[in-house]
C-alpha cells in the first residue's frame, strides 16, 4: 500500500562498517525508498584497520538521494543516524580528519591495552564501561595516539567516532548518545559522564571529547552545506541517533526482558534488554538502552558468519544454495563432526584471542557438504553459550543473511528453546534510526514499530530434532573445555 502523499517522511542512515544505507520511511511505518553506497577499508602491517572519515560523510549523501529519489523530499522532515561504533578520529576545529579513522578492527594498541590493565585492572574497566579491555575500543587507541601521535593529538579540536563526526557534518552539532559513548569505553554506563580514572589512564583531555546527549535529542536542522549533499530541505530536523546495534534492537521491537535481537551477519551479535547493566562472569557488555530506565546487554560472536564465508569461499567453493539443498540431508553421518570457529581468535566468552580454529572427527568417508553442516552448527553452537547467559529467553528476533538459509535457522530452532522470529526487514538498524526520528516528530512508536518490524515465525523443529542437537551440543561444550579450557570466565 502507498502512503498517504501528504504523510510526513523521516530518513534513518545506517553507517556501517563497509558502507552506508539509507531509507525513507512514512509516518505510517511504510519504507517508501532505500539506497547504498560502500567505502574501503584501508588495511595495513600490525594490526592495522582503517577509513576514511570523509567518506562516510559522502556516501551518506548518495545513499539518501537514492532512498529519495521518488518521493516528494518536502516531505521530509526530519532524520537520524545509526552508527558503527568504536571507529574514531582526530578533527581540528573546523571538523576536518587530521587522518584516517582507525575502526574498531585495528588492533594496534595491543600493548596499550596491557598498559591500562595494569593501571586499572580489566575487571573495574568492565565494571565501569560495560567492555572488557579491548584494544579496538577507545580507551586503548586514545593511548596509543597520545605515544605515537602526539603531534596531531594535540593540535586536534576533538577525538570523535562515527555519530558525533556525522551529527557534526550535518548540523554543526558535535554530539554523543550513550549508546556510543559506551562502546567508546571512555564513560561510565551508570553516570553517564565520562570517567576520570580511564580518561587518565589513557592519557586524555575530557575538553577533546564530545558532548553526551540523550539518544533522540533535537541537535539542530541540516545546515545549507549539509541540506545541498542530501538533496533534501535545509529545515529538516536532525535527532540525535544511536550505535548500529541498539538501533537494530529498537528497529526489531525489542523492548521487554526476555526478548532478543539476533543479527546474523559477519559477526553473530545478540542484544537483549535488562531493567538492570547485566555483568557476568562471561563478560557479557551492558549499555544505556534507548528506551530510558533499560538496558542493553550485547554479546558478540566475530568469527562466525565470517568462518562459514570463508570455508564456503575459500575452501569448498560452492553457494549457499547448494550447501543448504546438499547438507540438509547430512545430520546423522556428521553427528561426531565437530567444528570450533576461532579462525581469529575467541571472543566471547572464552577470551583468548590465541585459540585457533578445529575441526575434530574428521574422515575419509566426509566431503565438503558435511564440513560445510558442522560449520554451521558450530557457529550455533557458540551462539547458545550466549544465550545461556541470559536471564530469560522468551523470543528471538533474527535477521541478517544467515536468516536466508533454512537449514541454520533450523538448527537453531532446535536448540533456542523459545520462539525463533525472523524479520522481514534486512536493514533494522536504518529502521531503528528512522524510528527515533519519527518519534522526535512526535509519532507514536509503538503503533509504528508493529509495522516496521514484521517478522514470521520459524517452523519449530521437532522432538527427533531437539534431542539430537541437544546431545550433540553437550559432547561439544565438553570437548571445547577439553580443547581450549573454560576461558578467562573460570
Amino acid at each position: 500500500m502507498k502512503s498517504d502523499q501528504n504523510e510526513l517522511l523521516v530518513v534513518g542512515i545506517d553507517v556501517g562498517t563497509t558502507g552506508a544505507k539509507a531509507l525513507v520511511m512514512s509516518a505510517s511505518g511504510e519504507v517508501v525508498g532505500a539506497g547504498y553506497q560502500g567505502y574501503p577499508l584501508i588495511t595495513g602491517e600490525g594490526g592495522i584497520v582503517e577509513q576514511d572519515a570523509s567518506l562516510w560523510y559522502d556516501a551518506s549523501c548518495t545513499a539518501v538521494r537514492q532512498a529519495a529519489s521518488d518521493v516528494d523530499t518536502s516531505r521530509i522532515r526530519a532524520l537520524s543516524m545509526s552508527t558503527q561504533g568504536a571507529s574514531s578520529l582526530l578533527v581540528d576545529e573546523a571538523g576536518s580528519p587530521l587522518g584516517n579513522a582507525i575502526t574498531w578492527m585495528d588492533g594496534r594498541a595491543a600493548a596499550e591495552k596491557h598498559e591500562i590493565i595494569a593501571a586499572l585492572g580489566d575487571e573495574t574497566v568492565y565494571e565501569t564501561t560495560g567492555w572488557r579491555t579491548h584494544q579496538a575500543l577507545d580507551a586503548c587507541k586514545l593511548k596509543w595516539i597520545v605515544k605515537h601521535q602526539k603531534d596531531d593529538y594535540d593540535r586536534a579540536a576533538y577525538y570523535l567516532s562515527t555519530l558525533e563526526y556525522m551529527n557534526a557534518r550535518l548540523t554543526g552539532v558535535c554530539a554523543v548518545d550513550p549508546t556510543n559513548a559506551a562502546i567508546r569505553q571512555l564513560m561510565d554506563i551508570q553516570t553517564l559522564a565520562y570517567d576520570d580514572g580511564i580518561l587518565d589512564a589513557a592519557g586524555g583531555d575530557a575538553a577533546k571529547l564530545p558532548q553526551i546527549l540523550p539518544t533522540g535529542k533535537l541537535l539542530e536542522t541540516l545546515t545549507p552545506q549539509a541540506a545541498a549533499d542530501l538533496g533534501l530541505h535545509a529545515d529538516v530536523r536532525v535527532y540525535n541517533g544511536a550505535h548500529d546495534q541498539y538501533c537494530g534492537l529498537y528497529g526489531a521491537g525489542v523492548s521487554r526482558s526476555g526478548e532478543l535481537m539476533l543479527s546474523a551477519g559477519t559477526a553473530w551479535v545478540t542484544v537483549g534488554v535488562t531493567d538492570q547493566p547485566l555483568r557476568t562472569k562471561s563478560y557479557m557488555s551492558p549499555g544505556p538502552y534507548i528506551v530510558p530506565g533499560k538496558y542493553g546487554a550485547l554479546a558478540s560472536l566475530p568469527c562466525s558468519g565470517a568462518a562459514f564465508d570463508w570455508l564456503r569461499s575459500g575452501v569448498i567453493s560452492t553457494d549457499y544454495a547448494d550447501i543448504n539443498a546438499q547438507a540438509a540431508s547430512r545430520r546423522d553421518k556428521c553427528a561426531d563432526l565437530l567444528f570450533y570457529p576461532y579462525l581469529s581468535g575467541a571472543a566471547f566468552p572464552l577470551w583468548n584471542e590465541n585459540h585457533r580454529g578445529a575441526m575434530l572427527g574428521l574422515s575419509l568417508e566426509h566431503d565438503k557438504y558435511d564440513i560445510a553442516l558442522a560449520c554451521m552448527e558450530g557457529v550455533v553452537f557458540q551462539l547458545m553459550a550466549a544465550l545461556h547467559e541470559y536471564p530469560e529467553v522468551r523470543s528471538i528476533k533474527a535477521m541478517g543473511g544467515a536468516t536466508k538459509s533454512k537449514l541454520w535457522m533450523d538448527i537453531l530452532a532446535a536448540l533456542c528453546g523459545c520462539d525463533l522470529m525472523i524479520m522481514s526487514e534486512k536493514d533494522t538498524p536504518c529502521v531503528g534510526a528512522a524510528l527515533i526520528a519519527a518519534a522526535g516528530e512526535g509519532c507514536d512508536y509503538n503503533s509504528l514499530v508493529q509495522k516496521a518490524a514484521s517478522s514470521a515465525l520459524h517452523p519449530p523443529a521437532s522432538g527427533e530434532a531437539k534431542a539430537f542437537y541437544q546431545e550433540k551440543f553437550a559432547r561439544y561444550r565438553a570437548m571445547q573445555n577439553t580443547l581450549y579450557g573454560a576461558g578467562d570466565n573460570a
